[in-house]
């Protein structure tokens, strides 16, 4: 866990998550489909991020993960800063 200030003051608490999973998907033809998903999860003080992504409904779509660099530190780092933008922390002090 790490734990920052936001440019604003705020107290943050960031984990970060690599996962490998692998989600199944019905279409309206009754079509199953598996798709793996791999990448980092962050949470900033609870919520998960990435976020804003739907399917083809308009329900959210939780299979969205940071994948840039991989599972490396440089690929957590980087999603990270993406989640914080994300979510209108901006950058850290």
């Amino acid at each position: 866990m790490i734990r920052m200030l936001s440019k604003k003051g705020l107290p943050l608490k960031i984990t970060t998550q690599w996962t490998e999973n692998s989600y199944t998907n019905q279409d309206e033809h009754g079509n199953i489909e598996t798709v793996d998903v791999h990448g980092w999860l962050v949470r900033i003080n609870g919520k998960k991020f990435p976020r804003g992504h739907t399917d083809g409904d308009g329900t959210p779509d939780w299979t969205y993960r940071y994948t840039r660099h991989g599972k490396t530190d440089e690929g957590r780092r980087i999603a990270i800063e993406q989640a914080m933008i994300s979510g209108g922390f901006g950058e850290s002090t």
